[in-house]
């Protein structure tokens, strides 16, 4: 793994516990008819999809430097 992808993991574990919370809090708050529940709910799954992404970044396979590769003959 590079620094970079490391990088992104450990963002990445970080923004999950905040992002599972503000998710968990705005799912409660919305069934009982407070008007911060939607926003919450937002917030939470917009932490979650950059965690996602974050993940996606550390664990994509890179394609191999050019030369390197097998060659047909």
């Amino acid at each position: 793994m590079t620094g970079g992808q490391i990088a992104a993991l450990i963002f990445a574990i970080l923004l999950l516990l905040p992002g599972g919370c503000f998710l968990i809090l705005g799912i409660g708050l919305l069934s009982e008819n407070d008007t911060d529940g939607p926003m919450l709910l937002l917030v939470g799954i917009l932490i979650l999809s950059g965690m996602g992404l974050l993940f996606w970044v550390a664990f994509r396979k890179r394609p191999p430097p050019a030369g390197t590769g097998p060659t047909s003959v």
